[in-house]
């Protein structure tokens, strides 16, 4: 076994290179040698995957670069996710976190030839990380939590990694270690760690500004004295109603939003920004009318100009997840609503929207990573080859044959809880907790008043 390595972050995502860096860091300890990419040599190299359409990029990397020799280790959340479509194409998937990898020949790497399913190898303790990110502003990336303790039914990355938090001592020494006056408490929201007004007066303490801007309404409402540490405001309202924020675990009403918004515009801070998810399982065009009546109740409390940044998304279903089974938002029914929504104008309220729909060849492309297997090998090896193909008249139809030609089910189609997905070969996770939740979700539509 060598115990020399590469890596290669062929993607600028600042949360991939930081995820590449803990792997690094831990197999450095263990007397692994690093050296310089190279394809002279014969030293297995690693990668870091985020995003699902990022598999395309590498396989197109893959067969540009002829890396037939050489041992590749993907690792990340979509890596983890669906290992399959990576091990068809000879690649070792690496499961769970990175401090906990034991070697090159861990337990935890799976392959083609792997016969039964492996449990993800996660630390119990979570130590964070300096990292500093120099793509645009310099800033030092720290992390104080891993996983989320919201559990929404869409979100991969709550579902794939159990919630802790990092010490605050071992965060004092992260934050007298960085060489940045702006650090960004790096974590699905921070308002979530037990101790984050301990975490905040460090960084006051040493001279640091958090540049982080991610919190959830649901401890925002349990927290808001913290809004007194912060300048920004991010948070996931996802769905239009109360019935879709229920229905995907985010239990807070209209009247919770505008309490919410009263406080963060109380609080001083100019504008804050929402993500939303359009094509939600249940989805209907009374829930375009319930999201444009909230707007019109905020814009009852917010003074003249005060700005709300809409960022759009298109529902995918994230493997291992409870929406895992559902139907993405292809051939999206309700468009002639979501442009009425985005003329919408309001008296004191400005509203950007950002980006807009997606279109079907993007989402086909995403669905692709989703859901494939082994058996689509070479319909992801074509269009991996073929990407400006999708622009053709039927290219995106013939794709959705081919798959089913393939894998025995239909591409984009809600399918049964009994249905197998390809990761079930590679991954232990707990799809019985999946389903379960996803018949409260059924319940709470059945209760629903006519």
């Amino acid at each position: 076994m060598t115990n020399k390595f590469e890596t290669y972050s062929f993607s600028g995502e600042s949360i991939n290179c930081y995820g590449l860096e803990i792997v690094r860091r831990r197999l450095k300890d263990l007397e692994y040698t690093e050296e310089p990419f190279s394809l002279q040599t014969e030293n297995p190299v690693l990668f870091s995957l985020y995003w699902p359409e990022q598999i395309f990029d590498f396989l197109k990397f893959k067969f540009i670069k002829g890396m037939e020799n050489k041992r590749v280790i993907v690792g990340g959340n979509t890596a983890t996710a669906n290992p399959s479509i990576l091990a068809s194409f000879g690649v070792d998937i690496y499961l769970g976190d990175g401090e906990t990898i034991t070697g090159l020949n861990d337990k935890s790497i799976v392959n083609i030839n792997t016969t039964n399913p492996v449990n993800p190898n996660v630390s119990e303790k979570i130590h964070p990380v300096v990292f500093e990110d120099v793509q645009q502003n310099r800033r030092t990336f720290i992390e104080i939590s891993r996983g989320c303790a919201n559990k929404c039914s869409f979100c991969q990355y709550a579902w794939l990694k159990p919630y802790r938090e990092c010490s605050p001592v071992d965060i004092k020494e992260c934050v007298l270690r960085s060489k940045t006056k702006s650090i960004r408490a790096f974590s699905a929201d921070r308002f979530q760690h037990h101790q984050y007004d301990k975490i905040s007066e460090l960084f006051d303490k040493y001279g640091k500004n958090d540049t982080s801007s991610d919190v959830s309404i649901h401890f925002l409402l349990k927290n808001p004295q913290y809004l007194k540490c912060i300048k920004k405001v991010r948070t996931g309202v996802e769905g239009l109603s109360y019935k879709l924020r229920r229905l995907v675990g985010k239990k807070f009403t209209n009247e919770k939003m505008l309490e919410f918004t009263k406080l963060v515009v109380d609080s001083g801070i100019k504008c804050f920004d929402w993500y939303m998810i359009y094509g939600l399982p249940e989805e209907s065009a009374e829930d375009y009318e319930e999201f444009t009546e909230l707007l019109r109740s905020i814009d009852e409390i917010v003074p003249l100009g005060y700005t709300i940044a809409i960022h759009w998304n298109a529902f995918t279903p994230s493997p291992q997840t409870p929406f895992q089974w559902e139907a993405p938002a292809f051939e999206y029914k309700y468009k002639r609503e979501f442009m009425k929504l985005m003329s919408l104008k309001l008296k004191n309220l400005k509203i950007m929207h950002k980006p807009k729909l997606s279109s079907d060849e993007t989402i086909l492309k995403r669905m692709l990573c989703i859901r494939a297997g082994e058996k689509s090998k070479s319909l992801i090896s074509f269009v991996t080859k073929n990407q400006t193909a999708f622009s053709k008249a039927g290219f995106l139809e013939a794709c959705r044959r081919e798959f089913q030609n393939n894998e025995g089910y239909d591409l984009l189609s809600k399918l049964p809880t009994t249905h197998l997905f390809p990761w079930d070969k590679y991954v232990v996770y707990d799809k019985e907790k999946m389903i379960t939740v996803d018949k409260s979700r059924r319940k709470f539509l059945n209760d629903l008043p006519l």
